[in-house]
């Protein structure tokens, strides 16, 4: 996968944000998240893709908004990017989507589920992502296969100068993530 990037990339630094009941993956439906047994599962296989495309994850992972809210402003300095899976947030996460947005970092939406599919099941049809509105962009309904593609996606697009490399703060990025 390296030839997807080139051999002199940058390291990009990416936050990966797991939201309300994701703790939870692998006790949950397993027709719609698939045959990931853990968080830490899933972490791991992040880890492992993310080692192949040169990119470097810090894993959050609350049930708590307020927490998740102190990580995004603690580590906005510290990294290019964040990915989250807002999860219990999805609707309710204007807190956290005006975090993400203020952080000047982008971020990609993440979801197991198919959004539109799971809101039509919902008495709501009209519920919505708080997210999508303010992100680089979207992954769902792929299971744990849009974590890879979504990452995927994120860094070609931070490696773009004309796309979202554009406003980039140019420091050093080899440091470890802290």
């Amino acid at each position: 996968m390296a030839e997807l990037r080139g051999p002199d990339a940058r390291s990009w630094r990416i936050a990966l944000i797991q939201g309300p009941n994701m703790s939870a993956l692998g006790k949950r439906d397993p027709e719609l998240f698939g045959s990931v047994k853990s968080l830490a599962d899933l972490n791991a296989a992040v880890d492992e893709f993310a080692a192949k495309i040169g990119v470097r994850v810090q894993h959050f992972n609350s049930n708590i908004e307020g927490e998740i809210l102190n990580y995004i402003h603690g580590v906005a300095d510290e990294v290019d990017a964040f990915m989250i899976n807002p999860a219990g947030l999805t609707m309710f996460g204007m807190a956290t989507r005006d975090a993400l947005m203020e952080s000047g970092r982008p971020y990609l939406e993440v979801h197991f589920a198919n959004l539109a599919v799971w809101f039509n099941n919902m008495a709501t049809h009209d519920a919505k992502s708080m997210f999508s509105f303010g992100a680089a962009g979207v992954m769902e309904g792929l299971r744990h296969h849009g974590y890879f593609g979504g990452m995927l996606a994120l860094v070609l697009a931070l490696d773009d100068d004309a796309f979202l490399g554009a406003n980039v703060d140019p420091r050093p990025s080899t440091g470890p993530i802290e």
